[in-house]
């Protein structure tokens, strides 16, 4: 079975790119990872996402190149790449920046905001991993600086925004808003707060992330953004969702991979 997969109109005239925001479907992985699982956990069948990537790659045109995750920890580190990552470690980075052909950037989510760049004039791509703490302490921005240090230019560069979770489904503390001063009028107070903090209940509110992701984007004056076009947490059948997964009471949940390489044409 072929993966479904969504692509960014504004790179589609770009004959040399491989891209594609993927979801759950179209794997081998089982149970809660069902089934276009990514993530190697120690839960999942490491056969299962080894095909799984396997099939991201062969869909996109990529079938014989590596398939690359860094270790993804919500910092604002990026990688550039040069070759394949050195025996089985990954190193901790959000995202991947690279102008070499045959590498596929693989940026695994499950709710966060992936995003994907390209500058389709100098042949640089990047991919980055964008939660809230990364988000607010300038990962996408880095992603962008790191690939001007390439030799991308600003105004060059496209960046496409995937599936990931709405504000309507993603419930965050004080904390959250107080890492975003700049974006106060994108949290409101959450409908329906029920946590308790020992002191009465606690105050919660949702944050409109991916609306947060495009306009620290915007801000950059790049070439052109698109904004996300689907909701992770209200998908049940097309994506994996940690927030969903966690209400439910599940113990695990899978993530789905988007990617971006360029083809060796």
């Amino acid at each position: 079975m072929t993966p479904p997969y969504l692509k960014a109109p504004h790179f589609n005239d770009i004959s040399w790119l491989a891209h594609g925001f993927f979801g759950r479907k179209g794997g081998i992985s089982k149970g809660e990872f069902t089934s276009l699982n990514i993530t190697n956990k120690e839960e999942a069948c490491a056969d299962a996402v080894n095909e799984n990537r396997k099939r991201i790659a062969k869909t996109v045109g990529m079938e014989n190149a590596p398939t690359l995750l860094t270790n993804q920890k919500h910092t604002n580190t990026v990688v550039v790449l040069e070759k394949p990552f050195a025996g089985h470690e990954s190193p901790i980075a959000d995202a991947m920046v690279t102008n070499q052909k045959n590498l596929l950037i693989c940026i695994q989510t499950a709710d966060c905001v992936p995003v994907l760049f390209v500058d389709p004039i100098n042949q640089i791509i990047g991919g980055a991993h964008a939660g809230w703490r990364g988000l607010s302490t300038g990962i996408l921005e880095n992603t962008i600086q790191t690939m001007i240090n390439l030799g991308a230019k600003r105004e060059c560069i496209k960046a496409a925004i995937g599936p990931c979770a709405w504000a309507e489904s993603y419930e965050v503390g004080a904390d959250v808003m107080e890492a975003f001063p700049q974006f106060n009028d994108l949290f409101k107070q959450w409908h329906a707060p029920t946590k308790a903090n020992g002191m009465g209940i606690l105050k919660t509110f949702s944050f409109d992330l991916p609306t947060a992701a495009l306009r620290t984007l915007q801000n950059e004056k790049l070439s052109e953004v698109s904004a996300s076009p689907i909701n992770t947490y209200t998908h049940e059948e097309d994506f994996f969702s940690f927030r969903r997964s966690t209400h439910q009471g599940k113990n695990h949940f899978g993530g789905q991979g988007s990617v971006i390489g360029l083809r060796n044409i």
